[in-house]
């Protein structure tokens, strides 16, 4: 067997085995904390050094098929995550703790979907989250598409927690990931890439209301 085809075979195997990883783990600040993730289901554990274990969020899909749908964001703060659903764009926060179980929960940020996968949807990566200089906030792309939201979490009040759009229309009718999106100087701007086309868009964020999120296309 020649060298270049048993690199390629090592590759494919490495592949697979990664892509078909049902669970993850994730590391807390809490470094007697991890959480484990089934990426199928939505399932969220806290497991402990010690060996306990606590069920964070219930299956969100117990009929789960394909691993890699869900995965978790960490944030600056240290107790939460955002699990989102790569499939329909749902979000949820995640909340672990030390003291006992009624501080562990997961609620609904987004509770619709932003898409409507059928059975035979392979979209893992379609919705995609980015962190951005406001702790409290991240930015959701439908990468098939171009939409955008904003994300808002909260440690201190649940009522404040939304997903908002920016820009609602959709840019593109693919199935597959073109989009991306690059930050810009001010932290509350960003551009919109379409990457198969080489389209641009420059949009902003806010946390100062409707008026000031917008999207505009570069000539």
């Amino acid at each position: 067997m020649g060298k270049n085809l048993l690199i390629t075979l090592l590759f494919w195997v490495v592949s697979v085995v990664c892509t078909a990883q049902t669970y993850q783990m994730y590391q807390t600040k809490n470094y007697h904390n991890q959480l484990r993730l089934n990426t199928a289901t939505g399932k969220v554990e806290q497991i402990q050094d010690d060996g306990q274990c606590w069920i964070i969020c219930d299956a969100i899909e117990p009929a789960g098929e394909k691993s890699g749908r869900y995965c978790l964001y960490s944030t600056q703060n240290m107790w939460t995550f955002i699990m989102l659903d790569t499939y329909s764009g749902k979000n949820w926060q995640v909340q672990f703790s030390v003291k006992g179980e009624d501080y562990m929960f997961a609620v609904p940020i987004n509770k619709f979907a932003l898409a409507y996968p059928y059975k035979d949807s392979n979209w893992k990566g379609r919705f995609q989250l980015f962190e951005t200089q406001n702790m409290w906030n991240f930015i959701l792309l439908d990468s098939y598409d171009g939409r955008l939201w904003q994300v808002q979490y909260s440690s201190q009040d649940l009522g404040s927690l939304m997903c908002i759009p920016i820009n609602v229309h959709t840019l593109a009718q693919t199935n597959k990931s073109v989009f991306s999106i690059q930050p810009l100087t001010s932290m509350f701007q960003y551009y919109l890439i379409n990457n198969d086309t080489g389209e641009m868009w420059k949009f902003q964020w806010s946390t100062k209301g409707d008026d000031y999120r917008w999207i505009e296309k570069f000539n």
